[in-house]
């Protein structure tokens, strides 16, 4: 807000409210006069700053524009003063914080800034030093991060990255100068050259768990490492969230220099951090960062290692050229779970001559969660001189409490720091017990198009991380970590795994899904899934979360007929047991219940798939209906009574399900279309609707038409095909953006905050994940809805927009990123809401740059992999047979991919047709096949192979088989 006298004032608001229904504000005003102000980190540090440049507020004037990204940051930029010789200048600032700040922030908070300017004098007595406390300390000798010398790495020469990186690159990116950028070799490598880190957004980072499990394993450690010299950070045992031992690094600005683990090394005499690298190295199972400089060049390689039952997290030095130098590691400390931020003393005790143990104050919160002997040790491979905490940082060598250990070593050519946690029991059973990832496969095909090497290039790392989502939730920006979303492991994990045929870790996942169920027969939105934190869980749930764990109990059941799964007696939270069975049965009473009065139709609760759309209104929770929701409940219904009919059990129940499922369908037609088109919401008070939302006859939101129930109304055929047609040609028309397929046709309205329908959806500032529109979970089901339909080059295209390699070739406007993980949206830059509201229109017409959303935490890495194999190649696996329906553009003719089939390797062969679906023939080593067609609304449906069918075929086992498959 613009002042006569005092220039710009700066009010923020928090717009969710807190656990108390409370909005916090924070006013910032120099009464001397504000000449400049910004209110995001990017404007103040700038994306420069990691690389170790001079913040961008201290060589320019702020910018005085509004940015509403991810780092909130309020700055105010005091008119200068002219000083003669020896004089000086006092700049006053003053700032007021507000309990509570209902409305939305307006010119009429100047009277406030009125209000705090007239107690200035009584409120800062600024002139009376003795009235502000001295603080009890050592005099400050400013540490190592704050003035270290980093170690200035080369850009590598193509030489260089050939001898680095010997074999053929792939998938070459060329930065605007010609210089290399990127590449991937061998199976699984991607590497990152410095300069094109110094070209993106969001910096390159990895994430590595140890060991191969397939289920949660709590002694596996998971790591977070950063290409700019964060070799270890967020470094947890298990649990993602309270069992951590290293800090993690908060932001993408650099400035939590000291966060996690960090390498000195002293060369020409001085010591230097190592931070940007000449390039980065990342492999599902390693990183390795490459230092080219001055005098030589330095090798760092971190890998996750399992050794006898022992998980560590090896970080290897080499100095490949040039003298052995000393070095310096610093680790910030996160046992007290304060992230590092607090000081706090820790007990540094000796191992033998070349580890140590570090271990929390005896009666600290840490110590009594975990025993006084917990805490996690480090060891050198050889070169270690000493062990000691914070002092070794700072230069008059005195303590300041800070939570860190460094270790020193003496000159070395090659050693190797080796950090292994002592926070838990060693569960030797454990290697034995859970399924590993050796029984996941790739499919890999030969001679395919370049798109479709694109495509495969990516799968090793959606597999990457969809596990990493799964076993270790947590993603490059969820810089807490997470529980398991009850959401969002029935889907990804899911689909992944049954896609696969990978049934174990899938019937494990279920009992701990129904293990975790409430006595009530409902869900928490998300819980812990080790059992000494079974305690820690959401206290409510959205209206559709009920329902994910019966569909994917369904799926398990048509995959595997696992009647005995059934009967498996399992708890309840927090007390009670029943078998599983009984838990469903549970479930489907509250599903029941929760109907709108008069319909069959689901009530929309605290919300539903879209996180953004809670409602304001405690009220809509009984009188909305989501239609996505609905589709949902219909899926449900059919999957666990065909899973229950695949295992012979429950035939009346099953029966009674597909009854029930009808009533949806007729219930979803009947008050869900109004004049032919599906409506997002209706509102009901009583059993007719009376209103409907993100429609075209909504006069309220703004939004005319909703993706999630038009293109989950089509795969599970609840509209006719004329219908199905209709809503396909709508999404084309008002839905689909450069960069995918979009939640609403235009921005929900913002206000400033609060909220009146909706809550997120009408208080999130930044324009970014679902708020954004372009929610990558969400298009991934609209290739799914094109694949249903038959669209064979439409669903290619849309799968190709969720890849990052070579992005900005087939989406014009994709900023540059990260080539090999999986992002949850795609975000239009736009400075804030109310710029994106008015220049939407240009985003939809391909003018707006769109950047990367966060990375790896979704569950859509999953369903992507789910998508391969079961639309673009059509391989299902059922309990007794095979089915086939691939969905193939017609340049794909030829396409031929190696598989394993019932633990045989096999080559299939594509010959695809003009429409790129429906099987016409097939023929396993020179034989047809004998198959049953099943049912499709839109369609010629799948051909169903049985087992024993297959198995007369299909010859030697221990020889590879070829499967031909022909489309119409």
């Amino acid at each position: 807000m613009a002042h006569d006298q005092w220039g710009t004032v700066l009010v923020t608001r928090q717009n969710l409210p807190s656990a108390e229904g409370q909005h916090p504000a924070l006013l910032c005003m120099a009464p001397g006069g504000a000449v400049a102000w910004a209110t995001d980190g990017l404007q103040v540090l700038g994306p420069q700053a990691r690389f170790g440049a001079l913040p961008l507020a201290w060589q320019q004037a702020l910018p005085s524009q509004r940015l509403q990204h991810e780092q909130a940051f309020q700055a105010l930029q005091h008119a200068p003063a002219q000083l003669a010789p020896q004089g000086s200048a006092a700049f006053d600032f003053a700032v007021s914080l507000q309990a509570h700040h209902p409305e939305a922030i307006s010119a009429a908070d100047l009277a406030w800034a009125e209000q705090l300017h007239q107690t200035l004098d009584q409120r800062c007595p600024l002139a009376d030093e003795a009235a502000w406390p001295v603080a009890a300390s050592q005099p400050w000798a400013g540490s190592r991060f704050d003035h270290a010398e980093t170690l200035k790495a080369h850009q590598p020469s193509l030489l260089d990255l050939q001898t680095w990186c010997p074999g053929a690159a792939r998938h070459l990116e060329l930065g605007p100068a010609g210089e290399l950028w990127s590449f991937f070799h061998g199976e699984d490598a991607h590497v990152v050259t410095q300069a094109k880190e110094r070209a993106v957004l969001r910096p390159h980072g990895h994430l590595l768990r140890t060991g191969k499990h397939l289920s949660p394993d709590e002694n596996s450690l998971t790591t977070t490492c950063w290409m700019d010299g964060v070799f270890n950070s967020m470094v947890t045992e298990g649990h993602v969230s309270a069992n951590r031992l290293l800090s993690t690094v908060r932001g993408t600005l650099g400035h939590s220099r000291a966060s996690g683990q960090r390498v000195w090394v002293e060369l020409a005499g001085r010591w230097q951090l190592l931070g940007l690298p000449s390039a980065f190295e990342m492999r599902p199972d390693q990183a390795r960062w490459w230092y080219r400089h001055d005098e030589g060049l330095l090798v760092l390689t971190l890998t996750p290692r399992v050794t006898q039952g022992i998980h560590t997290l090896d970080l290897s030095l080499r100095v490949q050229e040039g003298r052995p130098c000393r070095c310096l590691i610093s680790h910030q400390v996160a046992l007290h779970g304060d992230d590092g931020l607090q000081p706090g003393r820790l007990r540094l005790q000796p191992v033998d001559a070349q580890a140590c143990m570090v271990r929390p104050d005896l009666g600290s919160p840490a110590a009594q969660r975990w025993g006084s002997d917990a805490g996690f040790s480090l060891r050198v491979s050889h070169g270690l001189d000493s062990v000691g905490d914070d002092r070794m940082l700072y230069a008059d060598g005195q303590s300041r409490g800070a939570p860190m250990v460094c270790l020193l070593l003496n000159p070395v050519a090659e050693t190797c720091v080796s950090l292994r946690s002592h926070l838990l029991a060693l569960d030797e059973a454990c290697d034995r017990r859970l399924p590993t990832l050796e029984h996941l496969q790739r499919p890999r095909w030969a001679e395919a198009d370049p798109a479709a090497t694109t495509l495969q290039d990516m799968l090793p790392w959606l597999q990457h991380n969809a596990l990493v989502h799964y076993l270790a939730p947590r993603g490059l920006e969820q810089f807490t970590g997470g529980g398991w979303g009850t959401r969002d492991v029935s889907q990804g994990p899911v689909e992944l795994l049954l896609s696969q045929g990978c049934h174990a870790p899938v019937r494990d996942l279920l009992l701990r899904l129904f293990s975790a169920q409430n006595a009530d027969g409902d869900w928490p939105q998300w819980f812990m899934f080790f059992e000494r934190d079974r305690a820690v869980r959401a206290s409510d749930s959205h209206g559709d979360i009920v329902f994910w764990p019966l569909l994917a109990l369904g799926q398990y059941l048509q995959a595997t007929a696992d009647a005995e799964l059934l009967s498996v007696t399992l708890p309840f939270h927090p007390a009670g047991e029943a078998t599983l069975w009984a838990h469903v049965r549970r479930a489907l009473k509250v599903i029941q219940a929760r109907q709108l009065p008069g319909t069959a139709l689901a009530a929309y609760g605290h919300g539903d798939w879209n996180d953004a759309l809670q409602p304001a209104d405690p009220r809509l929770r009984e009188q909305l209906c989501s239609s996505w929701t609905v589709t949902l409940h219909h899926q449900m219904l059919r999957t666990l009574a065909d899973g229950l009919q695949a295992c012979g059990a429950a035939a009346l129940e099953a029966e009674d399900l597909r009854q029930q499922a009808e009533r949806v369908a007729q219930a979803f037609q009947t008050h869900l279309l109004p004049d032919g088109v599906l409506s997002g919401y209706a509102l009901f008070d009583g059993p007719q609707a009376q209103r409907y939302f993100l429609h075209p006859r909504d006069q309220e939101t703004g939004a005319r038409y909703s993706l999630l129930p038009m293109i989950h109304a089509v795969i599970n055929e609840l509209l006719t095909p004329e219908q199905a047609r209709e809503h396909l040609a709508l999404i084309k028309q008002h839905l689909l953006g450069p960069d995918g397929a979009r939640l609403f046709d235009v921005p929900l309205a913002y206000r400033g905050g609060p909220m009146r329908l909706f809550q997120r959806a009408e208080s999130a500032s930044n324009f970014g994940r679902e708020i954004g529109l372009m929610y990558t979970h969400a298009h991934l089901r609209w290739a799914e809805a094109l694949a249903h339909w038959g669209d064979a080059q439409g669903f290619w295209d849309a799968l190709l927009q969720t890849v990052p390699i070579g992005l900005s070739k087939r989406v014009r406007p994709a900023r540059v990123r990260q080539s090999n993980c999986y992002s949850s949206s795609s975000d239009a830059c736009f400075n804030d809401r109310y710029e994106a509201a008015e220049r939407y229109a240009a985003l939809m017409r391909g003018e707006v740059p769109v950047e990367a959303g966060w990375r790896v935490y979704s569950s859509g890495a999953g369903i992507s992999l789910g998508l391969v194999w079961r639309c673009l190649l059509g391989l299902r696996w059922h309990h007794k047979a095979i089915e086939l329906d691939p969905v193939l553009p017609a340049h794909l003719n030829g396409l031929q991919v190696t598989v394993q089939i019932l633990g045989q390797v096999v080559q299939v062969v594509y010959q695809v047709g003009p429409k790129g679906h429906g099987v016409a023939h097939l023929r396993l080593n020179g034989q047809n096949l004998q198959a049953e067609r099943q049912a499709h609304r839109y369609r010629l449906g799948a051909l169903r192979v049985t087992h024993e069918e297959w198995c007369r075929h299909r010859g030697d086992v221990a020889q590879q088989a070829v499967l031909e498959v022909v489309l119409g």
